[in-house]
């Protein structure tokens, strides 16, 4: 399955942020809103989904995404996923982000990142598993700087029934 690029709806995050994990980052920024790659993995039939971001150092829990440079012809990093942040996030919370609403030279950014995550798409699985299994332990999630992943599944349970009654 093809990966795609999403909005979260914003009290969603904000009730991740105060009763999940404050690492959770923050989606309003002045020129765009924090996007997320999804769905990178299912676990326990939760669909994570992990923010798209501007961080191009490599990083244990990074995924980083790569483009040819026009001059040098070289791969270089021009964004990333990162992992150690990914939440489970129900679909009804979730927008399919419209890239026909950016400016053309945005457009073009989002879209070199989507093809380059999708030619990755089992390297970006296999990663996100990987750092999902560092979260589930206090000493791993404390080194590595990694969201409390149970936790957020509780919370996002918690949320679920919050909104349905």
């Amino acid at each position: 399955m093809k990966l795609k690029f999403y909005e979260v709806d914003g009290e969603y995050i904000k009730f991740l942020r105060e009763n999940g994990d404050n690492k959770i980052p923050n989606i309003n920024y002045e020129k765009h809103k924090k996007f997320f790659c999804g769905i990178v993995l299912t676990i326990n039939n939760f669909n994570y989904f992990a923010p798209v971001s501007s961080y191009t150092k490599k990083a244990h829990t990074v995924f980083l995404i790569k483009d040819k440079d026009r001059e040098t012809k070289e791969l270089k990093s021009i964004a990333s996923l990162r992992f150690s942040f990914m939440f489970p996030c129900p679909i009804e919370y979730l927008n399919q982000k419209d890239f026909l609403k950016e400016d053309e030279k945005y457009r073009s950014l989002l879209r070199k990142e989507l093809h380059y995550c999708n030619i990755n798409r089992e390297r970006i699985k296999k990663l996100a598993n990987e750092i999902y299994q560092l979260g589930l332990k206090k000493e791993t999630r404390e080194k590595f700087n990694i969201c409390d992943f149970k936790k957020l599944e509780e919370q996002c349970l918690k949320y679920i029934n919050l909104n349905n009654n």
